[in-house]
């Protein structure tokens, strides 16, 4: 009865740190189940676009995800970055992809990490939809970590 007991505890134990630090794995497919709306502040001096997420995407806001893509700094000093589904040259900023193709990393731990430009990586963490920050990406990944 006791070793039973430990069996039983020791397996729920394992899965339940299994289940907790699970990510799923998502490719950019995934994040193109979005459509946009040109919206302007309320001054009206500044267009944006108003995102609006399909309902397989909205499964997917807050949940523990990993995703393969390219680095590609977001500033001169290469302190932030985002992850592309395609290299600089075609990516959201410079080749006329469309905004799903990006995802802003904003890293689990404080400093900066420099990284290559057109580095293919995968990256963990929570991701998270933007709606309508105007100084934000459409998706974010909170907590990132390169895997």
């Amino acid at each position: 009865m006791l070793f039973r007991n430990l069996l039983i505890l020791s397996l729920l134990l394992f899965f339940s740190k299994n289940v907790a630090f699970s990510q799923l794995q998502i490719d950019w497919i995934n994040l193109a189940d979005v459509t946009f709306t040109e919206k302007k502040t309320e001054d009206g001096f500044i267009t944006y676009n108003e995102a609006t997420f399909g309902e397989s995407l909205q499964q997917l806001d807050s949940q523990m995800v990993t995703i393969t893509g390219y680095i590609i700094p977001m500033d001169p000093m290469g302190i932030t970055y985002v992850l592309s589904r395609n290299p600089n040259a075609t990516c959201f900023f410079c080749g006329g992809a469309g905004p799903e193709t990006v995802l802003q990393l904003n890293p689990k731990v404080a400093g900066v990490r420099r990284y290559q430009t057109d580095t293919k990586m995968t990256f963990k963490g929570r991701l998270k939809m933007n709606k309508k920050d105007i100084d934000s990406l459409t998706f974010e990944l909170e907590e990132a970590e390169e895997m």
